[in-house]
């Protein structure tokens, strides 16, 4: 029970029974609509039959010399000329007083038992012309019964209500309806006016006719035709649903294939893929869609471990910087409380060694504070700058150990750009030391031009360059050539990681060429004002 309630509560098993549904009621819709419309048609067929037989009869009666046959009277004693009994048939109306009854001329003028007359044989004449099982009834103008031929006995006769029979005698054709005889069975009753079709409505009938004729045939047409129905839709349905059970299998087959590369992603698999074929509905959109997600999580993961071994580079080489200067000051320290304090040219080399590793480490504190901030992506404050105030206010401060031949191609105009102020001081002054470090003494050349939407600087320094091994690696923090390993050239290894990080911060680029024992350029960009 619970795998058959765990079925039927899948995806799959929802669209098709809705799709099954819904198709259930169009068609007990439409079949409903057949149904009624084929009843009106048999019901309308039947009453047009039965209007048409009892204007056929009438046609007959009204011809141009109809006279009615003799009837055959039941025998009546009656004094004879020899003074005995016999019968006597009453008088055979004339055409005239026929016409004058149908046509509705002098209702009340013609005699009674002429009216009744026509009536009876007019209700003969109809059931001949019928030849169905038709029970017929002839009111008069009283609503009594004057005329009829019934199968069985008038007393088994459906008898229409007096509305019905009145609204024929004013010459309306009374609404169908479905009576139950005397033994049950139904039976569609009608009255009608009688009068010949080609008679205008306004003139007045003197006689009504209702005809009644079973619906044991419309209901067997009926019953088939439902019955039809009911197997026909059954079979439709049963077939819709093992089609919906298909197409929505083929449907939804890769949705499990998503979910399946779900699965494998959550248990650790980034490079799973749904790879689905090229598809251009809701579940080739989903399947993109999904992929792509997946490749941005795997990019995600990757930046994630990336910067996490980052991190613990960072760290180990941080403590291995700040482990150096730390060490120094603790072995002058203990060196002056071995007594060394009391002769004054050693306590000054040692307070001096202890001045130049407290600096160091102060410096690389900095830098390191400086790459945090970088790292957590400070808020800062663009602002229009002019490349050429802003370098010559760094150049014009200085650095120690500034050349002599330190040479300004700053642009005749201003070079305008958009960024932050105390970045750009911060990128300027760390290149200015690094060239003034590595390159002691060499010319420099400071540059500035605005090009292709940007506005940069170039700083050119014909000092010894940097091999190619390492021209790679001069962005990555705390790395040192092998010609400047030596802590007292190198520095820490963190200015150019500092250019770097500010630069990008404000959406430009850097870039650094050089060619060993000639010179070292480096290009900044930033966005233009």
């Amino acid at each position: 029970m619970h795998r058959v309630r765990r079925a039927l509560g899948s995806l799959r098993w929802r669209l098709t029974l809705t799709y099954v549904a819904l198709l259930a009621l169009l068609l007990a819709a439409l079949g409903a609509y057949q149904y009624v419309a084929l009843q009106r048609s048999l019901v309308s067929t039947r009453v047009a039959d039965l209007r048409g037989d009892l204007q056929e009869a009438v046609r007959d009666l009204t011809g141009q010399n109809a006279v009615l046959p003799r009837r055959r009277p039941a025998p009546t004693p009656s004094p004879s000329p020899g003074g005995g009994t016999g019968t006597a048939a009453p008088p055979n109306p004339t055409a005239a007083e026929v016409r004058a009854v149908l046509l509705g001329e002098r209702c009340n003028l013609v005699p009674a038992k002429v009216v009744a007359q026509v009536a009876t044989f007019l209700a003969n004449r109809t059931s001949l012309v019928s030849g169905q099982s038709v029970s017929i009834a002839i009111y008069d103008l009283s609503d009594s019964v004057i005329g009829n031929h019934i199968p069985t006995s008038l007393a088994a006769l459906p008898r229409l209500d007096s509305p019905a029979v009145d609204g024929a005698l004013s010459g309306h054709e009374s609404a169908p309806r479905v009576l139950d005889d005397a033994g049950g069975a139904g039976e569609l009753v009608i009255a009608f006016p009688v009068r010949p079709a080609a008679v205008k409505r306004e003139v007045p009938v003197c006689l009504a006719a209702q005809l009644g004729t079973p619906t044991a045939p419309i209901d067997d047409v009926l019953r088939t035709d439902r019955n039809g129905l009911l197997l026909g839709g059954g079979a439709v349905l049963l077939l819709a649903l093992l089609a919906g059970l298909w197409l929505t299998e083929r449907t939804l087959g890769p949705l499990h294939r998503v979910t399946a590369t779900a699965g494998k992603l959550a248990a650790g698999d980034l490079r799973a893929r749904s790879r689905l074929p090229e598809r251009h509905d809701e579940v080739g959109t989903l399947a993109r869609a999904f992929d792509d997600m997946a490749d941005r999580i795997e990019i995600a993961f990757a930046a994630q471990a990336e910067s996490e071994a980052r991190t613990r580079r960072f760290i180990a080489d941080a403590s291995h910087e700040l482990r150096t200067p730390v060490t120094a000051l603790k072995g002058f320290i203990d060196v002056l409380r071995r007594g060394v304090s009391r002769d004054p040219e050693s306590l000054e080399a040692a307070l001096s060694a202890m001045a130049r590793e407290s600096e160091r480490m102060r410096m690389l504190v900095l830098d390191l504070l400086t790459l945090a901030r970088i790292d957590a992506q400070p808020p800062q404050t663009p602002e229009p700058l002019d490349l050429n105030e802003v370098l010559g206010g760094v150049l014009d401060e200085g650095v120690p150990g500034m050349p002599e031949t330190l040479e300004r191609r700053f642009a005749a105009g201003p070079v305008i750009v958009t960024a932050d102020r105390g970045s750009v001081v911060t990128v300027a002054r760390n290149l200015l030391v690094n060239a003034c470090k590595y390159a002691p003494g060499a010319r420099q050349v400071w540059s500035t031009e605005a090009q292709d939407g940007l506005g940069g600087f170039t700083v050119l320094d014909e000092g010894p360059g940097i091999p190619a091994a390492d021209l790679a690696h001069v962005f990555e923090r705390f790395y040192r050539g092998e010609k400047t390993r030596a802590r007292e050239e190198g520095g820490s290894g963190l200015g150019l990681s500092i250019v770097e990080g500010l630069v990008h911060s404000q959406g430009g680029e850097v870039r650094i060429e050089s060619e060993e024992t000639r010179w070292t350029r480096v290009t900044v960009r930033l966005p233009a004002g």
